[in-house]
């Protein structure tokens, strides 16, 4: 029962307390309350690709950097990654996997985790649900005579999810400090050009703007100034960049809705909603009333509206 509550206060300072945290600090301070119920010596915490494998955003716990380039050429012969992935949202303890005796003989051991003094590992990963990237926390104990225990696997197991959660709502607060913003066509990604969080109208306007988008990551060109850092602008619309770290936050605004109309498309538009007819449009500009017709219905569709009207009134927005 003693455990039970330990776990329960943890949790509630994730939720209460953590809401204070700095979006920067707060992968540190979420792994000291862990401290609280599994003791370990390092860890890591980040996101990481499943196709090519790659690591992207990584926290590191009391572990040197130089572990993130040791890492990746044995990332496939890792049996500890292969379990992680086959069962998302698993804890996975390194001594449940294999035997002591069978794991120091490995390259992976000999070459990279006594270098950095991995002999005992409690992992969890989850797929995010925007990304479909895997974020995980693995935690590491030096001590080679202490592995980590069933009822901390399962502890461990228990938090992953709140320590996923709490960490996304301290990111989204971070971005969205105005309560206008929940409307706007705004979304969070990473240095990679992976989209980590975003708006509905985000993800249509991208739909809009590359029909034949699909995937985790930006379209190109926009993934190329995003990860630079710098505004993308087209005809239609312009993206706003801020950097944040190792993150960037986009806001995507119309640069107008005439923009958004061929030339003859915006002429015919302009007269239409200043009240001339389909048939002294025609004949100002030698068409025929049913191509007046068509373009006006073309501008229609692409401005979401249905009547002379609500034209008039999308044009003198000007948005």
């Amino acid at each position: 029962m003693s455990e039970a509550h330990a776990l329960n206060r943890v949790i509630l300072s994730l939720y209460h307390e953590g809401r204070e945290v700095p979006l920067g600090s707060f992968q540190a301070w979420a792994l000291e309350q862990l401290q609280c119920l599994i003791v370990f010596d390092s860890a890591w915490w980040g996101n990481a690709a499943a196709n090519p494998p790659a690591l992207h955003q990584m926290h590191l716990y009391q572990c040197d950097e130089s572990i993130l380039e040791a890492y990746p050429p044995y990332l496939e012969q890792d049996l500890f990654r292969a379990a992680l992935i086959a069962r998302p949202g698993t804890t996975v303890n390194l001594s449940d996997l294999t035997t002591r005796e069978r794991h120091v003989r490995t390259p992976l051991y000999r070459e990279f985790a006594r270098r950095f003094k991995v002999e005992w590992s409690l992992g969890t990963l989850v797929i995010e649900p925007v990304s479909s990237l895997y974020e995980f926390l693995t935690l590491w104990r030096h001590d080679p005579g202490r592995p980590f225990s069933e009822a901390e696997r399962q502890t461990k197991e228990l938090l992953m999810p709140h320590l996923v959660e709490t960490h996304r709502a301290v990111r989204l607060r971070h971005f969205l400090k105005v309560p206008a913003d929940h409307d706007r066509e705004w979304a969070v990604v990473d240095a990679r050009a992976f989209l980590r969080e975003a708006s509905p109208a985000f993800i249509a306007r991208l739909r809009a703007q590359w029909p034949g988008w699909s995937g985790s990551s930006l379209p190109e060109p926009l993934a190329s100034h995003a990860t630079r850092g710098s505004p993308y602008v087209s005809a239609a619309v312009h993206f706003d960049v801020t950097p944040c770290g190792q993150l960037r936050y986009l806001v995507a605004r119309s640069e107008g809705a005439l923009a958004q109309l061929s030339g003859r498309e915006r002429e015919i538009a302009t007269r239409y909603a200043g009240g001339e007819t389909y048939s002294a449009i025609a004949a100002s500009l030698s068409l025929s009333p049913t191509t007046v017709r068509n373009h006006i219905a073309h501008c229609f569709h692409k401005l979401g509206v249905n009547n002379k009207a609500e034209l008039a009134r999308r044009l003198e927005r000007k948005a």
